[in-house]
């Protein structure tokens, strides 16, 4: 039976998970680790892909990505065969290093991104790495001391990822902090919205400022109105929603009442129509 293409496109969040071939260690020692963190660092520059999350483990890597223009599959082509031969040649060996190919699950919303951000960076507490939530913190070979601020490093979007958990930082990593308590409780993340998504503050905000400067019902903007002018607001919404607070466009789409697609495409044209609001064009300047 053929392959089913994956559902890829801009914006799309991925849970992905690599394996080694029949089980085997893709790490051998911190040397390996370091390596694949080196290169999983030059990935975001060379295919606009934001990395929200992951955890190294001897026998499999689980990565929380959001994709940019370049297919996922091109991104994770170059991390498979990038570390696959600097690992062969550095222990020797021939033959696959990976078990067939990658496994990516899509996340829908801010419920299912907190719970597998939860679930990729508490593996070495599962698997008895490490003994605590203090010791997960030191811990380097998981996005976990990033998000909290314990470790300092452009490997994560940690401003996208901490968007899923509240509207600052500070605010984020508490709220962050009280989620991880649980990751014993919960052996898996949720595939469809176990749980209510936390409110977002900075959509609700934009769509009252945006609806202001461009004088339209906010009303209009979300309950489905075709107007011209609506359109064009509620593609600026969605420019700064998606590229400026780095909101999951499903989620914003469900607020704005349009499709996932059309979240994507108005973020992409919403810039002229935010720039003519007088908004922010970057989260430097929020």
């Amino acid at each position: 039976m053929p392959r089913m293409p994956r559902r890829d496109a801009p914006g799309v969040v991925h849970h992905v998970m690599l394996r080694g071939a029949a089980q085997s260690d893709i790490f051998r020692d911190d040397v390996d680790r370091a390596s694949f963190l080196e290169r999983l660092a030059l990935v975001p520059q060379e295919c606009s892909l934001a990395l929200l999350a992951f955890a190294l483990m001897s026998n499999h890597v689980h990565l929380v990505t959001r994709t940019g223009p370049t297919p996922l599959a091109r991104a994770m082509a170059r991390i498979n065969t990038g570390h696959a031969l600097y690992f062969n040649r550095r222990h020797g060996r021939v033959g696959h290093l990976f078990q067939n190919r990658y496994k990516a699950v899509p996340i829908e919303d801010d419920a299912q991104l907190r719970a597998v951000i939860r679930y990729v960076h508490a593996n070495p507490l599962a698997a008895g790495i490490v003994r605590d939530l203090a010791e997960l913190e030191a811990y380097p070979w998981t996005g976990h001391a990033l998000l909290v601020g314990a470790r300092s490093s452009d490997l994560l979007d940690v401003h996208a990822a901490l968007a899923a958990f509240g509207e600052s930082a500070d605010a984020a990593r508490a709220v962050l902090r009280d989620f991880m308590c649980d990751w014993n409780v919960v052996k898996r993340y949720p595939l469809h919205g176990a749980s209510a998504p936390l409110r977002l503050p900075q959509l609700e905000s934009e769509i009252e400022r945006v609806s202001r400067e461009l004088g339209v019902d906010p009303g209009e903007v979300t309950g489905g109105s075709r107007r011209r002018e609506v359109c064009r607001a509620r593609a600026a919404i969605a420019h700064l929603a998606f590229h400026v607070h780095r909101l999951p466009a499903a989620e914003v789409a469900l607020r704005l009442g349009v499709t996932h697609a059309a979240v994507l495409r108005g973020a992409e044209r919403g810039r002229q129509e935010a720039s003519r609001a007088g908004v922010p064009q970057s989260h430097r300047e929020v």
